[in-house]
């Protein structure tokens, strides 16, 4: 049997400068999009892995959005059996 986990994916919540309409969360891998009272717009969900949230980032960036803050969700450890 193999000592590989299985890794749920990061669960992880974005947030830039300016409102994004809800046409823009297919192409930042359907996460959900918040807009925010204070002009800031949230993007949270899950990603698979390091390259997929590189690649929103590079998204953001040719988009030539404003980035606030990337932050992960801490999962609580998952107790062994």
């Amino acid at each position: 049997m193999s000592s590989e986990r299985y890794r749920e994916p990061e669960i992880y919540e974005i947030r830039i400068q300016g409102h994004l309409q809800d046409k823009w969360s297919e192409w930042f891998h359907g996460m959900k999009l918040t807009r925010q009272n204070d002009g800031t717009t949230t993007l949270s969900g899950p990603l698979p892995d390091q390259t997929a949230l590189h690649g929103i980032l590079l998204k953001i960036r040719d988009m030539n959005l404003k980035l606030i803050s990337v932050s992960e969700e801490k999962r609580e450890p998952e107790d062994e059996l």
